[in-house]
């Protein structure tokens, strides 16, 4: 239930980070004598591959071997137990929770970008990227960069990226694995996967079935998903196609008010309401490497169809079709001059979208184009720094001719608006001792508003660009399997796109403020023991206009989690991890006048696997503690909030077979 107590104001970030400083440097004095036990972990951050470690940018890494241990089913699961990414209940049923880096509340999945490959899948809707139909067994690692990257990623990365990279086939490889699954509410699952390796050439192909019930009335859920990739490489050739596709069907059990969820948090208010949604992506490459140059081509494809009702609010079914294309060629040079060593990336992003929705008053037509080109450099020198330096520049159309709604009291809208955006960074990371280094970085990126936000603007007006300004500060040590890194970050934002209250509608709101202080860290205890953690302290407030010095809204001053990860023996495996979020404000309280908050909640999930040569047995479990709480509330006028209700305790149970 709601908590009376006032969000407390989180600590000094100056303490902070002096502390987090003298704790990374104490395990750098207590394992400095040890040998690196680990690889060192490579990142894309730049669209060039590196070492995290000497990168100029706050980022965390998350291994295909972390996801299997912890049991996650997708990678949005993933990217919120493992990297303590705070989230936001899915409104429609499904497994796309919202993914908020750094503050951004209800916007934030419009501002942030997410990637298969470096092919961006973000949606130009106010949609989640959809990221659960991607097959756990296909992904080596998800990188996720923190703060502005519209350099390297273009509009909408303002909070940051989320790179999912895909594993590239071993030459002779030949396995397949089948699994089945059973979980509470009536939940089973299904999963098929294979792969074939020979010469030049590898094969994969993967198949999952997802059904159940749902933990409230009216939130069944059916998922099918699959997935056919092919590579090839031979000498400095590289190339590779992949298609994903996915069915889904969902129930929309919506939102309770406070009194009706103490009362029953499973009951629904909008038992007829549903969605679908079919959608199909085409993923390709191309790159030939010949001395220090490489010429790559990255090229993707999507189509997808989905529709809804609420019939709870009388409105009729409501169908719509898109369809985006993007064409990223890239030229990459990487040579050792004498003591110093340059890698450049110089690119153009090409991205086309075509879009039609039905509605009440007729269909509604858009379309949109994006023209890039953008630039960057890693300069490292003698002394062990490492200077990044990058530029982008965007040109953005956006059309529409949108008939209106009289359902929601919206007039037609026609537009036809250009844009020219403009991104820039700077970075310096200086290696201080074995293991250990500093960094800092700036950044500018931006923003526009996506054809959703611009239905419903003050007169009708087009918003202006959202502009982002970003100073950032870090540590980072490694050594011998233990790892730690800080960041101290401040962002600075104008004309942020947002849907405001008092208005209601979208509009550029008055100027905004985010600072925080991140934490993570990783510690090999033992040769069999792991433990992991993350912290955030974060203040969102806007700095100017009328509510300048409050908070905003559903903007978690605190996020943490904390795993361990334990091989009991050669066969036996347990990971048990916690995720809390401290208590926010409710949406529609920019004011900061209501006395009620989205409390605070700590969720606790394990998994318990037993595995041999061809068989793994796997139990797990989500919500240990049957949390009843939720991180998601609407409050109009401080009146009683409507809320959306974490799912209780879940228990799933695994077997599957590699052959």
């Amino acid at each position: 239930m709601f908590s009376l107590n006032s969000v407390r104001v989180a600590p000094g970030a100056r303490s902070a980070l002096a502390v987090a400083c003298g704790l990374a440097l104490s395990a750098f004095h207590v394992g400095a004598q040890a040998e690196d036990a680990v690889a060192p972990v490579v990142v894309t951050a730049s669209r060039m591959e590196g070492l995290l470690q000497t990168a100029a940018i706050g980022a965390t890494v998350i291994t295909a071997e972390q996801m299997q241990r912890a049991g996650v089913s997708d990678a949005n699961e993933a990217v919120r137990k493992l990297a303590g990414v705070a989230s936001r209940s899915d409104l429609s049923g499904g497994r796309e929770q919202l993914l908020d880096l750094r503050g951004y509340g209800e916007a934030a999945s419009a501002n942030v970008v997410v990637l298969i490959d470096g092919i961006r899948i973000s949606e130009n809707e106010n949609l989640s990227a959809r990221m659960s139909a991607i097959p756990l067994s296909l992904i080596d690692r998800i990188e996720i960069v923190r703060g502005g990257s519209s350099v390297l990623w273009g509009e909408g990365a303002s909070a940051g990226a989320i790179n999912i990279i895909l594993k590239r086939g071993e030459r002779n490889e030949r396995s397949a694995r089948l699994s089945a699954s059973v979980a509470s509410f009536g939940a089973h699952e299904a999963q098929a996967d294979g792969a074939w390796g020979q010469g030049a050439w590898n094969v994969d192909a993967s198949a999952r079935r997802v059904r159940t019930d749902g933990y409230r009335d009216n939130s069944a859920y059916k998922q099918d998903s699959g997935s056919v990739g092919v590579q090839w490489q031979q000498g400095g050739w590289r190339a590779g196609l992949r298609v994903l596709h996915e069915d889904q069907y969902a129930r929309l059990p919506g939102s309770l008010s406070l009194s009706q969820f103490k009362q029953n948090p499973r009951q629904t208010l909008s038992p007829d309401d549903d969605a679908n949604n079919q959608e199909t992506r085409y993923l390709g490459n191309l790159s030939y490497q010949q001395g220090a140059w490489t010429v790559q081509l990255d090229v993707g494809q999507r189509y997808r169809e989905s529709d809804y009702q609420y019939v709870s609010y009388g409105s009729p079914r409501v169908a719509s079709s898109s369809e985006q294309a993007q064409v990223s060629p890239r030229v990459i040079y990487d040579r050792q001059h004498g003591d110093i060593g340059v890698k450049a990336v110089a690119g153009l992003d090409w991205q086309g979208w075509d879009f039609d929705k039905s509605g009440a008053a007729g269909k509604e037509v858009g379309q949109q184009e994006n023209k890039a080109f953008f630039t960057h450099a890693d300069i490292t020198l003698p002394t062990q720094t490492r200077v990044s330096v990058g530029w982008r520049e965007e040109r953005v159309n956006k059309r529409d001719d949108y008939p209106g709604d009289p359902d929601w009291f919206l007039a037609p809208l026609k537009y036809n608006r250009d844009d020219k955006l403009h991104a820039g960074e700077l970075g310096v990371n200086q290696t201080l001792l074995k293991g250990l280094d500093a960094y800092v970085r700036a950044a500018t990126s931006y923003r526009l508003p996506n054809v959703d936000e611009n239905r419903s603007t003050p007169a009708s007006a087009a918003l202006r660009p959202q502009r982002n300004r970003d100073q950032e500060i870090g540590l980072k040590w490694a050594q011998a399997g233990h790892s730690a890194a800080v960041r101290y970050f401040g962002q600075e934002t104008d004309d942020e796109i947002a849907f405001d209250n008092v208005v209601y509608a979208n509009t550029n709101i008055d100027p905004t403020r985010r600072r925080g202080v991140e934490i993570e860290g990783r510690w090999s205890v033992t040769r069999d023991v792991v433990l992991s953690g993350t912290w955030q302290q974060l203040t969102a407030r806007y700095r100017e206009g009328v509510n300048a010095g409050k908070d905003m809204i559903l903007v978690a001053p605190h996020t943490a989690t904390v795993r361990v990860a334990w091989r009991m023996d050669d066969r036996q495996t347990l990971d048990v991890g916690a995720q809390f979020l401290s208590s926010m404000r409710p949406g529609g309280d920019e004011a900061n006048t209501c006395s009620r908050r989205v409390p605070s909640s700590t969720l606790l999930d394990a998994r318990y696997g037993w595995t041999d040569k061809v068989w793994t047995l796997a139990l797990s479990g989500t919500n240990l503690m049957d949390e009843k709480g939720y991180n998601y509330a609407y409050s109009f006028m401080c009146g009683e909030p409507s809320v959306y209700p974490y799912s209780g305790r879940a228990l799933k149970f695994t077997v599957s077979r590699q052959f």
